[in-house]
């Protein structure tokens, strides 16, 4: 469903990405097993620490002071820090006894997203660096999972941009969503839900997140299909979820300027 072949290849760094974000394609993936739970994790992330919160996954949503950052039907993330790092851990919610039975017949968000985020990370795309993920099996049936990542520190979301705000900081933006898309175009990527509350600005780099929706395609015809929902989605936000003319005219421009088909 989501992948052709394995982790292959050596990433070509671009300007916007640094050693760090290829640091852990280097690193040794661990599988591991707690009772009802398994997952796998980043080795150079392994910590005792680490282990605990992998072994309880939920207990960082339950304890007084939990620093919840969203919460609905399906999701709910929240953040936590250790060893000098912050991380946010993604539980994804079982709604019901036949969502459970779904499940069975597919990989798990988390175990997915955690691909995601090294399949990108691999072609040069900015996201949020993978540490861990972990799912929960009953009577061999699947059911919640959790995704633990990386926090990025000190940055605003893209749909917190407006025709007002820095130049510099919307073309830093719109510039890297457009190189995104080329090189999900190069090697047959597509996003699922590229809209502006899944890009993450900070001073030296803007990074996508909520890799959810992310599929490999095996032909060009279904890559280019899903990339134009993608570049849909993108200037639709613009055009009618918060209506700011001169990003969207900007974004139309970049978009066709790479080739990509806007209406």
């Amino acid at each position: 469903q989501r992948r052709d072949a394995a982790l292959t290849g050596t990433p070509h760094a671009s300007s916007a990405t640094s050693a760090a974000d290829f640091a852990q394609l280097r690193d040794d993936v661990e599988s591991w097993q707690y009772q009802t739970l398994r997952g796998e994790l980043v080795s150079r992330y392994a910590s005792p620490l680490l282990e605990n919160l992998l072994a309880h996954p939920d207990a960082i949503f339950e304890q007084p002071g939990a620093q919840i950052i969203k919460q609905d039907v399906k999701t709910t993330l929240a953040t936590t820090s250790f060893g000098g790092a912050r991380y946010v851990i993604k539980r994804y919610n079982c709604k019901s006894p036949l969502h459970r039975l779904r499940l069975a017949f597919s990989t798990s968000r988390a175990e997915h997203s955690f691909w995601a985020a090294q399949q990108f990370t691999r072609i040069g795309i900015v996201t949020t660096l993978p540490v861990a993920w972990v799912q929960e099996t009953s009577w061999g049936l699947r059911g919640r999972s959790w995704f633990v990542y990386e926090h990025t520190d000190d940055a605003i979301r893209a749909d917190d941009l407006s025709d007002e705000s820095d130049p510099e900081q919307s073309d830093q933006m719109l510039g890297t969503m457009v190189r995104n898309l080329v090189r999900m175009r190069e090697h047959g990527f597509s996003h699922g839900d590229m809209k502006p509350p899944n890009y993450l600005i900070t001073a030296s780099r803007v990074v996508m997140i909520d890799l959810d929706g992310v599929r490999q395609h095996k032909h060009a015809g279904a890559c280019q299909q899903a990339l134009a929902r993608d570049v849909a989605r993108w200037t639709r936000w613009w055009d009618q979820d918060d209506p700011q003319p001169g990003i969207r005219k900007k974004s139309r421009a970049l978009l066709q300027a790479a080739g990509f088909a806007v209406d």
